[in-house]
């Protein structure tokens, strides 16, 4: 069994016991835990409660990941969410002796959240924004998972190793600890007094309402990169006068030593018809993990937390982010169950994973090795259509790759294979490959049979080399009188000729926009438009404050219309999910306000715009297990806080 690791107990340990930290005063934001028991002191710093903010609010608390080097920085796309259910069981209880209270269930819409899994693939200090409620007043840490801990250690072996490694963030400095645990070095006005924690604490603290910390000056000055390894960056404030120490924002943070790509050693698309099993491998792995999740669908995530079983656990484990999820369905035995969910669909319980998805909607699984095979038996229960595909790799309990690709499942193969030949704008790029779709510019033919089905991938681009859709085997392809398509067609339209956005409107036209042929075209599952957006262009938008997101337009109201909209700043690609065709267009507007939710019963409703686009709402599992894992490690912490001796 690889050795289990708690985010938030190294933070604490860090926190409270090792690093100069932080310090007083409440005020702003609701509590959502407090764990609370006998009061322990080391080096002059009393604790006896610790409490955490909802991390559901990411409107007045959050941790925002940036880029400080080119390159260093990989953005990973995750499925759209709906609804997002965080319960536990039971909701608050005594354990050893440690009173646990949190809040209970509580439900959010997923469009609150951002939409991205960001990972570090090399070493690099990070750079970030920390956002708390105002007037909190404390101090900002980086600290690693401690590794090789014994089975049964003890509270001193936890903090010792967690100490090897850490950085402590001021308001205008930094100061950083590296293999003994004492203070290596800083910069700026840093206090720091070893053999009394409360003072430094004091002595250090600051507003930490909107935190930024750019790294890229420090290692110019020689500040030492962290080496590849499992993180947190969290913000904590310290009050003296109750002794309780609250977390106000955390977010784990993955650093690798290279980007290695995952290995899929079937054919893309897949054709269940041809019976195959297939691999999942990474090079230098002990042991290998993945999650194959449908694309499209808008999924409702469920999160359970088992209190008491978590309380028993002799070393806490964390749920923080895809790390966590990737571990948990490895088959380890965890206190959090996790169930993505379909409307009306029956949803798989493995008795030996914490993972649960819709029946037909995907599939998980691992293996000590550096491979993991995916029986052709589970591949034919998967409906046809785009499949993300997430793995992650380990070596002696450490993560050393994790990756995202898509993958085409498709029903049946193709006979005759298509041999090109093209309609309209021009035949394929290349030859047709088995492993990939036909490459078209401006118009491309589709292959499909009697029912619709398309029985050969096909990409089409247009002219201007920007926009590109893609069409997998197995999806259903209809034109507007539900006959199957033989032919479409992607041309861009001049600005002049772009409908213009209503008076008074929000968004702004991007300048890039294409009728997509034949009009009226239906897609089931949903297919994908991309846009790949000249630097240049890119470069101009504030992502701060406006968001990319495409739209088609509605003839019969005259309104443009959203379609679900993801987009990875690294690459500059705006990706779409379409189920018909229509004219599309880039637009910017601005990134929404979130609102914190209160306790009067709401309803929601999801509009459904014709053609069966819905409003985009992503989610990445980093902040979906980010919501869970500061009350898990906070609980898990507050149990080695506490009680162990």
């Amino acid at each position: 069994m690889y050795q289990r690791r708690s985010y938030l107990l190294l933070a604490l340990t860090i926190a409270l016991f090792l690093l100069p930290v932080a310090a007083a005063a409440a005020g702003g934001g609701d509590t959502y835990i407090t764990v609370s028991g006998d009061t322990k002191e080391y080096k002059n710093l009393r604790i006896g409660v610790v409490d955490a903010l909802d991390p559901l609010e990411t409107s007045t608390s959050n941790v925002t990941l940036r880029s400080t080097e080119t390159g260093d920085l990989r953005s990973i796309e995750y499925p759209l969410f709906g609804e997002i259910t965080r319960t536990f069981n039971p909701a608050s209880g005594t354990y050893h002796g440690v009173q646990v209270t949190v809040t209970g269930a509580k439900t959010i819409a997923g469009s609150t959240l951002p939409c991205n899994y960001q990972v570090y693939t090399k070493p690099t200090l990070p750079s970030f924004t920390v956002k708390v409620p105002p007037g909190r007043c404390g101090n900002v840490l980086l600290v690693k998972a401690p590794e090789n801990l014994p089975d049964n250690g003890s509270f001193d072996d936890i903090f010792r190793a967690a100490a090897k490694e850490g950085y402590f963030f001021a308001e205008d400095g930094l100061c950083w600890t590296l293999e003994d645990g004492r203070v290596q070095g800083k910069f700026g006005t840093i206090v720091v007094d070893e053999n009394n924690l409360t003072r430094t604490l004091l002595e250090n603290k600051f507003d930490l309402s909107c935190f930024e910390f750019n790294a890229d000056s420090y290692l110019e000055r020689g500040a030492p990169k962290p080496s590849a390894g499992e993180y947190l960056i969290a913000a904590v404030q310290y009050d003296g006068a109750t002794d309780t120490m609250h977390v106000l924002a955390a977010m784990p943070v993955t650093i690798l030593n290279g980007n290695q790509a995952v290995t899929w050693n079937g054919d893309n698309p897949y054709y269940q018809s041809q019976n195959r099993d297939v691999s999942v491998s990474f090079t230098g792995a002990d042991r290998v993990t993945y999650a194959l999740i449908k694309e499209g669908p808008r999924y409702g995530l469920s999160m359970t937390v088992n209190t008491s079983k978590l309380a028993e656990e002799p070393i806490p484990v964390s749920t923080a982010d895809l790390v966590e999820i990737l571990k948990t369905i490895a088959g380890e035995a965890t206190p959090v169950t996790y169930a993505l969910t379909v409307d009306d669909v029956p949803t798989n319980v493995d008795p030996h994973s914490g993972f649960a998805i819709a029946e037909g909607y995907g599939c998980s699984g691992y293996a000590n090795a550096s491979s993991v095979t995916i029986t052709t038996a589970t591949l034919r229960t998967l409906n046809p259509g785009t499949y993300s595909l997430y793995a992650m790799a380990l070596n002696n309990n450490k993560v050393i790759a994790i990756d995202q690709t898509s993958i085409t499942i498709a029903a049946t193969a193709p006979t005759p294979a298509p041999t090109g030949g093209g309609g309209g704008g021009g035949g394929p790029s290349g030859p047709t490959e088995p492993s990939g779709p036909v490459a078209y510019e401006g118009t491309g033919s589709l292959t499909t049979d009697s029912t619709g089905i398309v029985t050969q991938s096909i990409a089409v681009s247009a002219v201007d080399g920007v926009a590109t859709v893609v069409v997998p085997a197995g999806v259903q392809a209809l034109d507007a009188n539900g006959n199957p398509i033989t032919e479409i067609g992607v041309e861009p339209l001049a600005s002049d000729a772009v409908p213009a956005a209503p008076a008074g409107a929000v968004f702004t036209f991007a300048g890039y926009a294409y009728e997509a042929s034949p009009a009226g075209a239906t897609f089931d599952p949903a297919i994908a438009l991309t846009m790949q957006i000249p630097e240049d262009v890119w470069n101009n938008l504030d992502l701060t404050s406006e968001q990319p997101v495409v739209k088609w337009y509605n003839e019969e109201t005259g309104l443009w219309e959203d379609v679900p909209t993801t987009f990875d700043a690294a690459t500059r690609t705006v990706r779409a999910t379409v189920t018909h065709f229509s004219i599309f267009a880039l637009f910017t507007e601005p990134v929404p306000e979130t609102t914190t939710p209160t306790e009067t019963p709401t309803t929601t409703t999801t509009t459904t715009a014709p053609g069966g686009e819905t409003p985009t709402e992503g989610l990445p599992m980093t902040v979906i297990l980010s919501i869970f894992a500061v009350v898990v490690i906070i609980v898990a912490a507050g149990y080695f806080l506490m009680m162990r001796k």
